[in-house]
């Protein structure tokens, strides 16, 4: 797959335009009548040339690296770069910044980062959290206000904080940066954005908001194609464990050397396929949720030998010869996903929630800012992340890919504020 094909998939739209995948109509239609008639068969499962599940095993972290690298920002970063440039080269623009918001988990930021890398841009250094928490707002008078050179804040979680003197920074940087001549490009996570125009009211202080649209089945199909083509040398067919059937386009996985004998009779080759479209709605079409339940769905055969398959994959020359190899990957509705535990309350629901609209937090500063008990707070978290819904990175708290949805649900339930992606 081209590069060129790959960067279609980034699209930034205005926010009455933003839609979420739609979900299947056979789907629909199927837990209709399965409410009914809880002994429906599932279309998805029939018989045919299937592995047995419950035999594959795990593959390897080094081999799902291979398959399914994290993804590279460059093709979304020039994406952002054409939809910008009308607003960029036009002398008088109609306003000075613009905020890109997009969900948690697009790697909007590092989108961004490159972004500015690539044009260097000034990328625009937040504060220390401390200082956001005190009533020191000397940082302010630093600010670029009249640079000829496009300012970028990869990410706005960095100026906010949650907290009464947070919030008083945050709504004195948004006034700076109104009566600034410079231009701001600035990203903004849809927990943030929710928070910013609902609760605080500063949504009509920037000039323009565009929304990164959701990535439907056909656009997971382009992405993990060419994640894929990245690093793995040797032809692969990805096939539903359940059915046999072809999750990703054989052609296109296959490095062209997969003829069609080797295409097992009574394989469905409907693309995208149902996989994708189902994780499409799962994962609201957002990139690195949808690439974490991707990467838990990869199985191997019992019999494979794992250190001969990753050797082929990573050797350019040993694939050259080598005959497509099948990965197989679960059943959607197999597909072990964290869940929420059992008795979580408005405590454990305000800290996911803190965790979202700041794009994770230290734990000093969780401590800082929920005044819930620091014992309390650690046993949350301890909870939390045995359960794979909250990881701990670099020494930062943050919700898990995989655990997104699950946490939405859980916030719905406990009537937080949603965002709209």
């Amino acid at each position: 797959m081209s590069e060129e094909a790959c960067k279609t998939i980034w699209n930034f739209v205005p926010p009455a335009k933003f839609k979420l995948p739609a979900e299947p109509a056979s789907r629909k239609a199927r837990s209709f009548f399965q409410r009914l008639f809880p002994g429906i068969r599932n279309e998805d499962s029939e018989s045919g040339h299937e592995a047995v599940q419950s035999e594959l095993k795990n593959a390897p972290g080094a081999l799902v690296d291979w398959l399914a690298p994290f993804p590279s920002w460059s093709q979304a970063a020039t994406a952002i770069e054409e939809t910008l440039s009308p607003w960029l080269e036009d002398e008088i623009p109609d306003g000075n910044s613009m905020v890109m918001v997009a969900p948690y988990g697009s790697g909007l930021g590092k989108m961004l980062a490159a972004l500015a890398e690539k044009n260097h841009w000034r990328v625009l250094a937040a504060p220390d959290y401390r200082i956001l928490r005190s009533r020191d707002f000397s940082w302010l008078a630093d600010l670029p206000l009249n640079s000829e050179s496009t300012v970028v804040i990869p990410r706005l979680e960095e100026f906010f904080l949650r907290h009464f003197n947070g919030l008083e920074h945050l709504r004195k940087f948004v006034e700076k940066i109104f009566k600034a001549n410079s231009r701001y490009i600035i990203g903004c996570n849809s927990w943030l954005w929710h928070y910013i125009a609902s609760a605080m009211h500063l949504g009509d202080s920037f000039s323009r908001v565009c929304y990164l649209q959701s990535l439907q089945a056909q656009d997971l199909q382009q992405l993990f194609c060419w994640l894929e083509s990245q690093q793995n040398h040797r032809p692969t067919v990805f096939r539903q464990a359940d059915n046999g059937s072809f999750v990703l386009p054989p052609e296109l996985t296959g490095k062209g050397r997969v003829e069609v004998a080797d295409n097992i009779a009574g394989a469905k080759s409907e693309f995208p396929s149902s996989f994708l479209k189902k994780l499409a709605v799962e994962s609201r079409g957002i990139p690195l949720v949808a690439w974490a339940i991707w990467r838990n769905s990869l199985r191997l055969a019992p019999d494979e030998d794992v250190a001969e398959i990753a050797r082929e994959v990573a050797d350019n020359d040993a694939a050259a010869t080598a005959k497509a190899k099948t990965i197989w990957v679960k059943a959607f509705e197999n597909i072990e996903l964290p869940v929420v535990p059992e008795g979580a309350g408005q405590a454990d629901a305000f800290l996911l929630l803190f965790l979202l609209q700041h794009d994770g937090l230290t734990a000093e500063t969780i401590f800082a800012l929920l005044n819930f008990g620091r014992d309390q707070l650690i046993s949350l978290l301890n909870r939390l992340q045995k359960a794979g819904v909250v990881v701990f990175e670099n020494n930062v708290w943050r919700a898990s890919w995989q655990g997104y949805p699950a946490i939405r649900r859980f916030l719905a339930e406990q009537d937080h504020l949603q965002d709209a992606m």
